[in-house]
């Protein structure tokens, strides 16, 4: 059995790599043919994973390069569709482009099959309804002709599926973001904040307004006019100048830094120096659907997360809600529930019981990322 997975996404771009990474890595652990198809935006990195990792396009021109791109997915999955026994998995947006393969598969009578895996909806807000209804005009051709639905959580299976449910029993599976322990090892890195260091608040990936980093700019703005000494340190793509101009604009950077994205191996060490790692996303249903990578990170390095009240968040600590701190996301004043929220943690000295709470065990249990990439690889190989 071979596995071919397409993915409409620029590698060297993603703040982090390992959702593509790991699960090429447990398959050649497991012996398992499997290969990653992706485009890039300045560089080919393999990471490693020369023979895995192989970039579809012809040139750095953005244009040329995305249409030679969509051209070679049509291409190589009718390449691949020749031969038996093959899983072709690809995001949505890539469902109508192995279409041909797909038919070409079932007119040659090959043992192949199609899956979809969906990793994330719309994200911007403003566009949301139109890019969901564009969503589905694909998604419903999968729906008719794919053998299989792969998705990040239940509620993104729940939401995605909601109006195809009722015609026919789907082949299904969840498979979360999961962690590196080899990478995030807390007992290997040492917090080296000093002693009389401001209470430090820390969150890495995408920053931008619709994932809450501006409102958590804010909340913690209040809490240094209020006289708490709070240094909130983001790291990662800015996608917004409105919060660098925010950031300028009100003379904040002395206690509000912005870093750019790092190496992965260097974020366990940002993250054991922080006091509170929080994830400031609102309550919109491209987060709620979600599970972040940077949540298992925070957990495997020890650390006690803030984190909002929904689905993404709470189905994964069904039973172990001690594992997280939560501020109300239905609220409609997300900014007075986050600075609510961590004026209690520093007034009680919430964080001093962190240890003792367990995270890294939970992680190991529950979320590694060969436990998370098992469960795709398994179900290709079971349909």
């Amino acid at each position: 059995m071979k596995i071919h997975w397409f993915e409409k996404k620029q590698l060297d771009r993603v703040t982090n790599y390992s959702t593509e990474i790991e699960p090429l890595k447990l398959a050649n652990k497991m012996g398992v043919p499997f290969w990653y198809y992706c485009t890039y935006a300045k560089r080919k990195e393999t990471y490693g994973l020369d023979n895995n990792i192989k970039y579809l396009g012809v040139s750095s021109n953005k244009i040329i390069k995305y249409i030679s791109f969509r051209l070679l997915v049509v291409l190589k999955a009718m390449q691949i569709a020749f031969s038996n026994n093959n899983r072709i998995v690809v995001n949505q947006d890539l469902i109508l482009d192995v279409l041909p393969s797909l038919f070409l598969s079932r007119l040659l009578n090959k043992n192949n099959k199609y899956i979809v895996d969906i990793r994330t909806t719309p994200t911007i807000i403003e566009s949301f309804d139109t890019d969901m209804k564009a969503l589905h005009h694909k998604f419903k051709f999968a729906i008719k002709f794919f053998d299989g639905f792969s998705f990040i959580t239940p509620f993104m299976e729940k939401t995605i599926m909601e109006p195809y449910s009722l015609k026919k029993q789907f082949k299904t599976v969840n498979w979360s973001s999961g962690v590196n322990l080899n990478v995030f090892n807390a007992k290997k890195v040492v917090n080296t904040a000093k002693d009389d260091a401001p209470f430090r608040v820390f969150y890495h990936g995408g920053i931008s307004e619709s994932r809450g980093n501006l409102l958590l700019i804010k909340a913690c703005e209040n809490l240094v006019l209020k006289g708490y000494k709070i240094v909130l340190h983001q790291v990662g793509i800015c996608v917004d100048q409105s919060i660098k101009d925010y950031i300028s604009n009100n003379n904040l950077s002395d206690w509000c830094i912005l870093t750019p994205p790092v190496k992965l191996d260097e974020v366990p060490q940002l993250i054991q120096d922080s006091d509170l790692p929080i994830l400031p996303f609102p309550n919109f249903l491209a987060w709620r659907v979600s599970s972040p990578i940077k949540l298992m990170e925070y957990l495997a390095m020890g650390k006690k997360v803030l984190a909002p009240d929904y689905e993404a968040f709470t189905d994964v600590f069904d039973g172990f809600e001690d594992k997280v701190f939560y501020f109300n996301s239905k609220a409609n004043n997300q900014i007075a529930e986050m600075e609510k929220a961590i004026i209690n943690i520093v007034e009680n000295k919430l964080v001093a019981d962190y240890s003792q709470l367990g995270q890294i065990e939970f992680v190991k249990n529950n979320f590694t990322w060969e436990k998370q990439s098992k469960k795709l690889i398994d179900f290709c190989l079971s349909i």
